[in-house]
């Protein structure tokens, strides 16, 4: 149970994230998310927050939630009419497309549920992080980074794909693997 203190945009972007991890929101909690701006309550535990880094608070309450829980631990994925279970760290990226969100891994590519941003919340703790507005890659298994242009960059991963990281996404790559 959480409390919240925000704007009406940013209460109902929360409140939907929450419930996918099945956070409830009441008033007598005794942790309250506060955007910047709100007061804070006085004998309660708050976080306080940026509205354009509201997921960033997603990520804090579900790591901390989720640690030491075996929650996400196996992935289940749909090729050629079978299902296939995999871990978490098979996964070499995933990217969402026409034909909904696929794992690729070095044997294969599966269809799974979800979408990107329930995956990139969950597993940045796992060490994937998001490249382009459709793709978020394991750290795990990059091979090579190359310096491309406009500030940008091309990964090159352990299953000989090469992937391109956006502009927008590059400072948060360097920032993550201090390059």
């Amino acid at each position: 149970m959480v409390q919240l203190l925000c704007s009406d945009k940013v209460y109902e972007k929360l409140k939907q994230e929450l419930s996918k991890y099945q956070i409830e929101i009441e008033q007598d909690s005794d942790w309250v998310l506060v955007e910047k701006g709100y007061d804070l309550p006085e004998g309660k535990l708050s976080v306080v927050f940026d509205a354009m880094d509201y997921m960033n608070v997603i990520k804090l309450l579900v790591s901390g939630i989720r640690e030491g829980t075996h929650y996400m631990d196996t992935l289940t994925g749909l090729t050629e009419n079978k299902f296939v279970v995999f871990e978490p760290r098979d996964v070499v990226y995933l990217e969402a497309g026409p034909d909904g969100l696929m794992a690729f891994t070095k044997s294969g590519r599966y269809s799974i549920k979800e979408t990107l941003q329930y995956y990139e919340t969950l597993w940045a703790p796992k060490g994937f992080i998001r490249i382009n507005k459709s793709q978020l890659v394991n750290l795990l298994h990059v091979k090579e980074i190359i310096p491309w242009f406009n500030s940008r960059y091309v990964l090159r991963m352990d299953n000989n794909a090469e992937l391109e990281v956006s502009k927008m996404f590059s400072k948060k790559l360097r920032n993550t693997l201090n390059i």
